[in-house]
Order: structure tokens, then C-alpha cells, then sequence
């Protein structure tokens, strides 16, 4: 796949590896000092073109915790089908959730950016931010101005210079402009391998209840992964052995069955081929016949609503709909869908079961979580 140039210069999308050296994985305790960083340039309103009369963060398109009247809080999402640039134009992309986005190998939802730090960059100095192709020098420009002059706008109240400087021992002022916009792109690129999901779903108790493994072995085919959960069940619901969290309901049971079963004539949701735990997701990118699009993660769902690549799913029900017509459209060997949907048999019954399941992948928090570790139906 061809990938997107992030600056014009092809240099400049090295110089975040030459300043900081080659990313990492997830980091495991991130320092407070980071956190600070992070925080203040998620939510930094000044990388924006400021002539365009509207302001755009991070935090806009990728809100956590807050919530309108009549909606759910979100988790690192918004609320519309597809995202807002600081022109007030409508971007073609549904804003992804930011939970262990650093697991994937390639970012974006078609998987254009081969890095975070890539990413991050073209959104800062490009159409996202307020900065056409031939203001993007200007964009950088900005960028750099804002960390080196205006950390007094910083939440945190602490300057730039000195949380660079404290961070990753940089002097901004001795470096040229390029290089202090991307020193920005690769702190919150940093920041957000530190966003990762919980864990504590109903989905995780249950599964911890009744000894499923709740993820596959490294390196294990997806068919062998679904044929030990689908042995598990025979083994514990022979024995009358099924223990259930609260609230994990009969049908969102039948819901579990579904969406892991790989070798039955109905009800086959197949939906672990690609949807892995225990994010739910392979990171990978399947045909659907309007391109090439990243797997989702369904964790906390209820929180990242309208669904797909697109928004076009305002519900659960609409987004298993469209992968019922996507299974159609591979078995009739439509061009540009990937024949794993061709492996989707499932109904209008199935449905409600689905959608009751993916409802208890939300997470609780750590607290709630205990509760449902020991209540059970």
C-alpha cells in the first residue's frame, strides 16, 4: 500500500527517530512528567490554524469522560459520524477510539501512516488543524511557536520548554522549527501508548469465572483459538458448570456462542477471525469493497458510537447489519471484500444475542469490576 508522505521533505518524517530514537510498545509505567506533557498537548488549542475561527484539539475529536444530555460518555471519541477539521469541513473518517492504538503495525483507519508519530504530525500541520498543503510549512511553524512561546497556556500551568526539557532532556530553542513540531507529534505519540483499555468488562469476569481463556496463545491460528472456547463451552455446559456475572443475560450467553463460533451450519458469527482478544481486534486491514479498512476494537462501545470507518452505523445493530451484507457480498465474490466475511452465516436472530453480547465487552473500572467477579446469575 502506498504510503502517505507526512511532510513534504522526506526526511523530515525521520527526524522524530533521529531526536528521540525508535518507538516503542505500549509503555508500561509512563512518568508523571509525560502524563503532564501529554495531557496539556492533547488539549492544546493553539496547533490549529487560528484563522479559521475554530478550535480543534486532540481532545475535541478524541473527548474522555464527557458526555452531552441524551448521550453516553465517550472513551477517546466523539460523537459524530465522521470528525470536523478546524475549517468546519467534514473529514471522510469516524474519529477511532485512542485505547491501545499502539498495538497496531500501521495507523489510521486505512492504515496510511506507518507510524504514531507520522500520524500525529500530519494532523498538526495539516487539513485536520486548519493547514492546507501549501500552508503545512506554516502549520510546522505554528507548532513550534506555540511550544516555544506559549506554554503559559499549557492546563498544567508549566511551560513547554521546561516539560521538554525535563521529559526527553531537549533545549527546544536549539532546534529548527521542523524538528520542534515533530518533537510535539512524538510526545503525544508517546502519550498515547500510555492509553489503554481496563480490562474489567463483564466479558473478562465471566471469562475469568469459567476458565476461557481470554486471548489467544502468540503465533495461534484463529480457527485453533475459537475451537478451544467452543470446547470449553461443551465441557462446562455438560456439567452445568456455565457461571454468568450479573446482568450477563441468557441471550448475551447466546450472543458469546455466536460470536466465536467458527464450525456450525447457523448462528456462525465467526466474528473472533478478526475481531481478537483481548481488544477485539486484529489491527489488520480487510477488503470491504469501498477499501481497505483497520478492524475496530469493541471494547467499551457504548462509549465510541456511530460505528465503522465511516459512521454510518449509528448502532450496533446497523454495524452487524452492514458485516451480514458484507458476508452476501463475499459470497458473491464481490471485488474488493475480503472472503473472510464470506464466513459469516448468521440471521436476524442473532442479532439481539450479538448486540446484548457486545455490551458486556464496556468496561466498569477496577472497582465495579470486583463486584462482578463474585456476583454471578
Amino acid at each position: 500500500m502506498k504510503r502517505r508522505n507526512v511532510i513534504g521533505p522526506a526526511a523530515l518524517a525521520m527526524t522524530t527517530a533521529l531526536l528521540f530514537g525508535a518507538a516503542t510498545a505500549a509503555q508500561e509505567e509512563p512518568s508523571p512528567a509525560l502524563q503532564q506533557l501529554g495531557n496539556d498537548l492533547f488539549a492544546e488549542l493553539l496547533f490549529n490554524n487560528q484563522g479559521t475561527g475554530f478550535a480543534i484539539a486532540c481532545s475535541v475529536c478524541h473527548a474522555i469522560g464527557e458526555s452531552v444530555p441524551g448521550k453516553s460518555e465517550r472513551y477517546y471519541a466523539d460523537y459524530t459520524p465522521t470528525s470536523l477539521t478546524a475549517n468546519r469541513e467534514t473529514t471522510e473518517r469516524n474519529a477511532q477510539t485512542l485505547a491501545d492504538a499502539s498495538r497496531a503495525e500501521v495507523f489510521g483507519w486505512d492504515g496510511a501512516y506507518d507510524s504514531m508519530e507520522d500520524m500525529v504530525l500530519d494532523k498538526l500541520v495539516g487539513k485536520q488543524y486548519g493547514w492546507n498543503d501549501e500552508d503545512r510549512d506554516a502549520g510546522m511553524d505554528n507548532a513550534a511557536y506555540v511550544l516555544l512561546n506559549e506554554g503559559h497556556n499549557a492546563i498544567s500551568g508549566v511551560p513547554y520548554l521546561d516539560q521538554f526539557q525535563e521529559v526527553y532532556g531537549l533545549d527546544l530553542e536549539s532546534l529548527p522549527r521542523p524538528e520542534v513540531a515533530a518533537a510535539a507529534a512524538r510526545a503525544l505519540a508517546d502519550y498515547t501508548r500510555t492509553l489503554s483499555y481496563t480490562m474489567t468488562a463483564r466479558w473478562d469476569a465471566f471469562a475469568e469465572q469459567n476458565r476461557f481463556r481470554k486471548q489467544p496463545n502468540d503465533d495461534e491460528d484463529m480457527l485453533n483459538y475459537a475451537a478451544s472456547i467452543e470446547s470449553r463451552i461443551f465441557n462446562q455446559e455438560g456439567r452445568n458448570l456455565i457461571r454468568r456475572p450479573e446482568g450477563f443475560t441468557e441471550t448475551a450467553y447466546e450472543g458469546f456462542k455466536t460470536f466465536f463460533r467458527a464450525f456450525d451450519v447457523e448462528s456462525v458469527g465467526n466474528c473472533v477471525r478478526c475481531h481478537v482478544p483481548p481488544t477485539f481486534s486484529d489491527y489488520a486491514l480487510h477488503g470491504t469493497g469501498a477499501g481497505d479498512f483497520k478492524t475496530p476494537p469493541l471494547r467499551n462501545l457504548s462509549r465510541t458510537d456511530p460505528y465503522l470507518h465511516d459512521g454510518s452505523a449509528a448502532t450496533l445493530e446497523d454495524a452487524i447489519r452492514t458485516h451480514m451484507a458484507l458476508a452476501e457480498a463475499a459470497d458473491s465474490e464481490q471485488e474488493g471484500v475480503d472472503p473472510l466475511f464470506g464466513e459469516i452465516n448468521i440471521s436476524d436472530a442473532d442479532i439481539e444475542p450479538l448486540v446484548l453480547f457486545l455490551q458486556m465487552l464496556d468496561e466498569v473500572g477496577p472497582e465495579n469490576f470486583r463486584h462482578y467477579l463474585i456476583n454471578f446469575e
